[in-house]
C-alpha cells in the first residue's frame, strides 16, 4: 500500500492542533502592561490610581503624570486588570485587551443628590496616643494582614477614614485596606470591600503626620455590629544599601489579629492592640 506524504502531513497537523487546544490558557514568561490613566471629564492624568490584577498579587500605582507599568509572571490571558481611584468608577479590562491599550479612562462616580441625610459623627478605636508597642512586619508582598476587631453600636453607619500609626524606614510603602466580617468564632471572615483601596506612604516616624485611608468618596455603608479592620503591606522599596524596615504601632492593652501570609492561619496576640481609629457617620 502506498503512503501519501500529504496525508501524513495532514494527520500531524490535526494532532498538533488538538494538542494546542489542551494547553492551559496561560501566557508564559513575563508580561508587562503599561499605559496612562486619565480622567474622562477633562483628559487630565489620574495620579495615584491603583492598578492590580484581579486574581494575582501584583499591584502598582500611576505616577503624577498618570503613567504606570506592571510586570506580571505567568499571567492568565483570561484574567482582568483592575484600576481604581477614589471618586471614580472602577475600571475592569480583560488582560488581552489591556495589552493593546495605551490609555485607560476613568469615569467620575455619579452621586445621588435626590435626598440629603444629616449624619451624626463618631470616632471609635484607640484613645491613647502614646505608643507602647511595635510589631515589625514583612515589607514584601506576602498576602498577610494585621488588624483588630471593632464593635459597632449602630444599626447602620458609614466609614469615612481609617487612621493608623507606623514606623516606616523605607522610602515608599504601598498599603491596602481590608474590612471584613467577623465569624461566629470571632475570626476575620468575608471581605466587604469591593474595590482595592490602597495608599502610598513615604518614610515616616511617629512624630510626623499620622497616615490614614480617606475613603469618604466611596460612601461605604455597613450594617454589621462587628468588623475586622486590617492592613496589608503590598510592597516597600528603598534605595540600595539603605535600611528598609516597617513596624505597626500599638498604644493600648488589648488584642490584635494577624496572618503572616495570604493562606496562613489567623493568630491572635493579647498584649498591645494596634493603633487604629475609625471615623464614622451614623
Amino acid at each position: 500500500m502506498h503512503w501519501n506524504p500529504k496525508s501524513k502531513l495532514s494527520i500531524i497537523s490535526i494532532f498538533l492542533l488538538t494538542l494546542i487546544s489542551f494547553i492551559p490558557n496561560r501566557v508564559s514568561g513575563q508580561v508587562i502592561i503599561k499605559g496612562k490613566v486619565i480622567n474622562q471629564k477633562d483628559a487630565t492624568p489620574a495620579a495615584s490610581a491603583n492598578i492590580s490584577l484581579l486574581h494575582e498579587k501584583q499591584a502598582t500605582f500611576s505616577n503624577k503624570d498618570g503613567y504606570f507599568s506592571i510586570s506580571i509572571n505567568n499571567i492568565k490571558s483570561n484574567d482582568t486588570l483592575l484600576i481604581t481611584s477614589v471618586g471614580y468608577e472602577s475600571l475592569r479590562i480583560p488582560v488581552s485587551a489591556a495589552l493593546l491599550k495605551k490609555e485607560f479612562v476613568l469615569r467620575e462616580q455619579v452621586k445621588n443628590l435626590e435626598s440629603v441625610t444629616v449624619f451624626n459623627r463618631a470616632v471609635l478605636g484607640s484613645t491613647v496616643e502614646t505608643v507602647g508597642y511595635f510589631r515589625s512586619w514583612n515589607t514584601k508582598r506576602t498576602g498577610g494582614e494585621i488588624g483588630r476587631t471593632f464593635k459597632l453600636p449602630y444599626k447602620k453607619y458609614k466609614i469615612d477614614k481609617v487612621r493608623f500609626k507606623v514606623a516606616n524606614f523605607c522610602d515608599t510603602c504601598l498599603l491596602r485596606l481590608h474590612i471584613r466580617q467577623v465569624t461566629g468564632e470571632g475570626e476575620p471572615g468575608e471581605e466587604l470591600l469591593k474595590d482595592s483601596i490602597s495608599i502610598t506612604i513615604n518614610k515616616l516616624m511617629l512624630n510626623g503626620k499620622i497616615p490614614e485611608f480617606d475613603i469618604s468618596e466611596y460612601d461605604l455603608t455597613f450594617k454589621e455590629n462587628e468588623l475586622f479592620v486590617s492592613i496589608e503591606v503590598l510592597n516597600c522599596s528603598t534605595r540600595p544599601k539603605e535600611t528598609c524596615s516597617f513596624s505597626f504601632a500599638g498604644t493600648e492593652k488589648g488584642a490584635y489579629i494577624y496572618k503572616s501570609t495570604g493562606n496562613g492561619e489567623w493568630q491572635i496576640t493579647d498584649d498591645y492592640t494596634l493603633y487604629l481609629k475609625l471615623f464614622l457617620r451614623y
